[in-house]
């Protein structure tokens, strides 16, 4: 009687092992294993993106093969950036993060870059409508005139800002660039594609002490 008891309960083992393994209970081998979501397709990131806080700067994103190419729309300068998660892309030469956002339907909305640069996207036949620049005169021009360093700087950023008839020139110390700033209002200036703005704040004796550069920089009036 034991021996067919033992018989019985290894059959009845060998049985729920088969049926355990073929399936037979809605459940295979690979129903433990984790399936991976397919990456977005890289085109739904392409399109074009402005500053948020700034309509005069834009990024314009498309897709090439297998990496995406930003480009700046403000100097034409090109960074490629490689997919490193669904919507994470990691440029390495210029350790540039970018990180995008989807709405509730899935579509891209805006892109993180930097770790702290919001940049909406919009449609692609959006244009940003030009200031209309206002005159002033040479003694408000040269209220404005000084060297500026970067606030939280490493001590080798460097503006040098002049009144030239009815505009100011920017000076980049450290390369030596030049731009030119016609006024839009008494303490706002644009260069002349107007992607570049200028903020100045003015002291209690009328003179600069400082200038925003693109809404974020601040730059300190040194002399």
């Amino acid at each position: 009687m034991k021996k067919h008891t033992l018989a019985l309960a290894i059959l009845l083992l060998l049985v729920f092992q088969f049926i355990n393994s073929s399936g037979l209970y809605g459940q295979t081998a690979s129903d433990n294993k984790t399936v991976q979501a397919p990456l977005t397709p890289l085109s739904a990131f392409a399109g074009k993106y402005i500053f948020t806080g700034n309509r005069t700067l834009f990024l314009q994103i498309t897709a090439a093969n297998d990496h995406l190419v930003l480009k700046q729309l403000w100097d034409d300068q090109q960074i490629d950036f490689k997919q490193k998660a669904d919507l994470d892309f990691y440029n390495d030469e210029h350790a540039f993060p970018l990180k995008f956002t989807k709405n509730k339907t899935g579509a891209i909305t805006q892109v993180l870059a930097f770790d702290k640069d919001v940049w909406n996207k919009v449609d692609d036949s959006y244009k940003f409508i030009p200031q209309k620049t206002i005159q002033l005169t040479s003694d408000q021009l040269k209220a404005f005139e000084g060297k500026f360093e970067l606030k939280g700087g490493d001590g080798d950023d460097f503006l040098q800002i002049t009144a030239a008839n009815d505009h100011l020139i920017l000076k980049q110390l450290w390369d030596q660039k030049e731009f030119t700033f016609s006024p839009v209002s008494e303490v706002d200036f644009f260069n002349d594609d107007q992607t570049f703005p200028l903020r100045f704040t003015k002291g209690s004796d009328g003179l600069a002490t400082q200038v925003l550069a693109f809404n974020k920089d601040v730059w300190v009036k040194v002399k």
